[in-house]
């Protein structure tokens, strides 16, 4: 299953969430101000055992438009996510 996770670590616990169901095959993907969580420390530790296995994605468009560069999971475009949805099926948001 692919989860998709859009507000803030620091707005709101869906990061946090979505971590705790994870399962072993599941993935995630950052997007909107969700794409935060790659550049703070604290949430890179919690984050790097998915992208150390390549089950985290991080939308590139948004980091770009936040000013941020890409530190941790694999970047993705929109038709990137397209893919992981044709692949995945519908996923889970946050």
């Amino acid at each position: 299953m692919l989860h998709t996770v859009k507000h803030s670590p620091f707005a709101r616990h869906d990061l946090k969430q979505a971590l705790a169901q994870m399962q072993n095959d599941d993935r995630l993907l950052l997007w909107q101000d969700a794409v935060i969580a790659v550049t703070v420390p604290a949430w890179q530790t919690r984050l790097q055992a998915l992208a150390d296995s390549r089950r985290l994605y991080v939308m590139q468009e948004d980091l770009q438009a936040r000013g941020l560069t890409h530190g941790l999971g694999e970047p993705v475009t929109m038709a990137g996510l397209v893919e992981l949805v044709a692949k995945l099926g519908s996923p889970q948001a946050w």
